[in-house]
């Protein structure tokens, strides 16, 4: 691996996605002194400052200790459940280097939804009525007190985000009990569906103190009109529609305090990114998620807003000393529209419209970045003859930005025309969505 030439300060960021290439961008773009490594990052991430180091793997934390010694560096940040839940950062941390990111036991308030929905509980957090169902008669049983209007998830981590099914009758309750215990196993949960818009509550966390960021609105169905299957994202706004300074201290203040001071009382160590899924509710907003690291693809709408210095955050987070700092955005808004890759059926394997198939050329990306829109990198590789193919489900995001909602979409559409691969597609009403 050569470095490209840059600053003197480094960082190591863990991780291989659109949101990976988010924060790598942070780190480079709020102080022209920082070189980023990106493991196992993504070799077409070819840009000043940013050098890809893909002998790192996201899950065994060995390659980055042997990574390290090589090339030491003043901040490693691990954004990646699955590491995280394996103990990633601990390792690192023991070691002696200046790691940010959760404990392994931290990252099981999101690895494990029955203990993130625990945890709420001991700690007056508002969630959902739930039941953590150990057999398919007792989970039906349950969905059927609440009169099938509910959720059925999965306990564990689930890959692209497949492991919750809403419900609203009979068939599709025991439907979706069927198949994700056959796939993932028991315990399921199953809780009680809420209605009302959803939002992403984020912060930074240095132990102590939590730093609220830009809130956002997550689309996580596949297709238009929030219909199709639950996935990791299709695309993301930000601000959230309803965001304004009532809405943001109610949040904190309900939301946000108590889980900081549960994760004090609990004594879990727990530095980083800190992601809450919320529905707001006619009686309030309740937590419907835990997530132990930034979301994805929320992270390409509101970091790109961020202009504090971000690795003088990660100092302060490193030294306990964010109560001393604020974060600085520039008040724009931003869409963002994944592009991805799968067969026209959704009802097979693969993310998320069934089995895909790696090595498609990919056309358009240099055409949509001079337009103005921001691309983020994610199933995407260099092929054999230099160009861009395709990896995997979730090939790259398109992201605008403008003064208003409607400007930061048309321009983040503008930015998805020229792009095309072999089987490509993407929701069309990115940002349209209102919330009442």
């Amino acid at each position: 691996m050569t470095a490209r030439p840059g600053g003197s300060d480094r960082v190591l960021v863990i991780d291989a996605t659109g949101r990976g290439h988010a924060i790598c961008r942070l780190f480079t773009r709020t102080n022209p002194g920082v070189t980023v490594y990106y493991g196992p990052g993504c070799d077409l991430v070819a840009e000043d400052r940013i050098v890809a180091a893909p002998q790192i793997s996201l899950t065994d934390p060995g390659t980055a200790l042997r990574f390290l010694e090589d090339h030491p560096v003043e901040v490693v940040l691990v954004s990646t459940i699955d590491g995280l839940s394996r103990g990633y950062a601990d390792v690192l941390r023991a070691a002696g280097h200046p790691v940010i990111g959760p404990s392994a036991d931290a990252a099981r308030l999101e690895a494990s939804k029955e203990r993130g929905k625990r945890f709420c509980r001991d700690h007056g957090v508002p969630i959902p009525a739930y039941r953590a169902c150990t057999d398919q008669e007792q989970a039906q049983r349950y969905a059927r007190s609440l009169s099938y209007d509910c959720v059925i998830k999965a306990d564990e981590l689930t890959p692209d985000g497949d492991g919750s099914i809403v419900c609203g009758n009979r068939a599709e309750a025991e439907a979706a009990i069927a198949g994700l215990s056959r796939r993932h196993g028991f315990p399921l949960l199953v809780e009680r569906r809420l209605h009302g818009p959803e939002l992403s509550l984020f912060a930074l966390l240095d132990g102590h103190t939590a730093m609220p960021l830009p809130t956002a609105l997550d689309f996580k169905r596949t297709l238009d009109g929030d219909r199709g299957k639950n996935c990791d994202g299709m695309g993301s706004v930000s601000p959230h529609p309803l965001a304004g300074r009532e809405l943001e201290d109610l949040l904190r203040r309900r939301l946000l305090d108590p889980v900081t001071a549960g994760l004090r009382a609990e004594g879990l160590r727990y530095t980083g990114f800190l992601y809450l899924g919320v529905m707001l509710t006619a009686t309030g907003p309740v937590v419907i998620e835990i997530n132990a690291r930034f979301g994805d693809s929320e992270a390409q709408v509101v970091l790109p807003g961020v202009r504090s210095d971000f690795l003088a955050l990660c100092g302060s987070v490193l030294r306990g000393e964010l109560d001393r700092c604020r974060v600085e955005t520039d008040g724009l808004a931003r869409c963002s529209v994944a592009l991805v890759q799968g067969a026209v059926d959704d009802s097979g394997p693969g993310w998320p419209f069934g089995a895909y198939h790696p090595g498609q050329r990919v056309h358009g990306i240099d055409a949509a970045a001079a337009g103005g829109a921001e691309v983020y990198l994610a199933g995407v590789r260099r092929g054999d003859e230099g160009h861009p193919v395709t990896s995997g489900g979730r090939v790259l995001h398109v992201v605008g930005a403008g003064q208003t909602a409607d400007e930061a979409r048309d321009r983040a559409y503008r930015g998805v025309r020229p792009i095309s691969f072999a089987g490509h597609r993407f929701r069309t009403d990115i940002g349209v969505r209102t919330c009442s």
